[in-house]
């Protein structure tokens, strides 16, 4: 099993926002890409990848190989690469895992392929009252800006668009509009709002840099779905529980 990712730094931003969630994971290299699934320590929050093999530079997987890493140990290894270097990953034996970072210094890592219990997935069927297309950029600065004065983020939605609100003492709101170009469309069955840690969301919102628009999706004390999708076809989805009471 040999695949090769031309831009190491998307891998770089989802491994650094998994070991926040988790000590360990396991990567599926299937014949047709990689998936991933990860609940965080107080399963509260769930994400999960799935990359098509046309997202690879190279890739060739003829059976499916599991890779269990450590979160924090695979972080350290990625933080080792620079812009635009090439991500290399190889395995010729299931015990470990060679992981190569191709650039200006190629380096190169040995890693041994650990076991790792999958995990056990809620059944989920949401529906949605909201669903929204975002600029991810303004996204991010919505959360950056609620966490900096709230424990939790209100999500407020409405024909007009989404506003994202503190909650306590402290007042601040972000709204996302069609007027102002952070929201492209908006679908809505009724006016919603619903509460969120905000610092569970500040953990995962670096994944606005995977994509120029994301997906966002909620109900009144449901779930909120983030997706964010690259222009070869991979996803990555976080789910997050409602903030109730």
């Amino acid at each position: 099993m040999r695949v090769s990712y031309e831009d190491v730094r998307n891998f770089k931003t989802i491994i650094s926002v998994l070991s926040k969630l988790v000590d360990e994971a396991s990567l599926k290299f299937k014949p047709e890409g990689i998936e991933l699934e990860a609940i965080d320590r107080a399963h509260v929050s769930l994400l999960k990848l799935s990359f098509p093999k046309e997202e690879f530079k190279e890739y060739d997987v003829e059976q499916e190989v599991n890779f269990g890493f450590n979160t924090q140990y695979l972080l350290k290894v990625l933080s080792t690469a620079r812009r635009k270097e090439e991500l290399q990953i190889e395995s010729t034996d299931v015990s470990q895992v060679t992981v190569r970072i191709l650039g200006s210094y190629p380096k190169e890592f040995t890693l041994r392929n650990i076991d790792v219990s999958p995990p056990e997935l809620p059944q989920l069927s949401l529906e949605f009252d909201v669903k929204a297309n975002v600029l991810s950029s303004a996204f991010k600065k919505g959360v950056e800006e609620i966490a900096s004065v709230s424990e939790l983020v209100e999500l407020e939605a409405d024909e007009n668009g989404i506003k994202l609100k503190s909650k306590g003492e402290a007042e601040a709101e972000v709204e996302l509009s069609k007027d102002a170009g952070s929201l492209q469309d908006i679908e809505i069955t009724k006016p919603t709002q619903s509460d969120y840690s905000s610092d569970y969301l500040s953990d995962v919102i670096s994944l606005t840099k995977l994509s120029g628009s994301m997906k966002v999706a909620f109900s009144s004390q449901k779930p909120l779905q983030l997706e964010f999708n690259t222009e070869a076809g991979g996803s990555v989805i976080y789910l997050l529980a409602p903030q109730l009471g």
